[in-house]
């Protein structure tokens, strides 16, 4: 609970200063249909939303794939009251598949 808690406060802070970084995770649906939308889980279960609509659409296929991903933090108040999740919220700059 703590290694969530302190990675999350490490999101938060990255938020702020619309940071690049590299996670490595696995893309994940949320929501049921017709209301879904696409978030990336690292490897240290840290959750986060992937915004704007174009990325998701494009990180839909795969889902559950290892994949390494190059993104940028970004202000929830610049996402149109998006849906979030407790990592905060990623705009995926590019990414290589892993497995």
């Amino acid at each position: 609970m703590k290694l969530v808690f302190l990675a999350s406060c490490f999101a938060f802070s990255l938020l702020a200063c619309g940071a690049k970084t590299t996670i490595t995770g696995r893309v994940q649906i949320y929501g049921n249909e017709p209301h879904t939308f696409v978030g990336v889980i690292d490897d240290k279960g840290v959750e986060y939303s992937v915004y704007p609509k174009e990325k998701e659409k494009e990180l839909r296929d795969l889902q559950g794939r290892l994949i390494k991903f190059n993104v940028e933090f970004i202000d929830n108040s610049q996402t149109d009251n998006y849906l979030l999740l407790k990592g905060g919220v990623i705009t995926p700059l590019s990414w290589k598949i892993i497995k």
